[in-house]
């Protein structure tokens, strides 16, 4: 799968407009647009800031083996899910896990 389509279904999978993304990122939606397409080749700047929003990593996105990142599929949905919390409701999800597990 080439980037264009692995960034779209990324996207898509998370749910988010390419509106929401545009707006989230600062990133025009004629260029997130041109990146799904393959009509254009994003800086690596450009692919992180994106990326981050959708909750992933350079590493995790350009990753061919899932496994060696997470260990389950449980941990992949919770690191994912966190990424997008805003930092503290993030940490309140940390507090909470530290305390579930004494």
């Amino acid at each position: 799968m080439d980037l264009a389509q692995k960034f779209k279904q990324l996207r898509t999978q998370r749910g988010i407009s390419v509106y929401k993304l545009s707006k989230d990122t600062d990133i025009s939606q004629n260029y997130i647009r041109k990146i799904e397409k393959g009509e254009s080749q994003p800086s690596v700047l450009v692919l992180e800031k994106l990326l981050a929003r959708l909750g992933t990593t350079l590493a995790e996105f350009f990753s061919e083996n899932e496994n060696v990142l997470y260990p389950t599929a449980y941990e992949r949905e919770l690191v994912e899910t966190s990424r997008l919390l805003e930092e503290e409701k993030a940490l309140a999800v940390l507090h909470f896990a530290k305390l579930m597990s004494k």
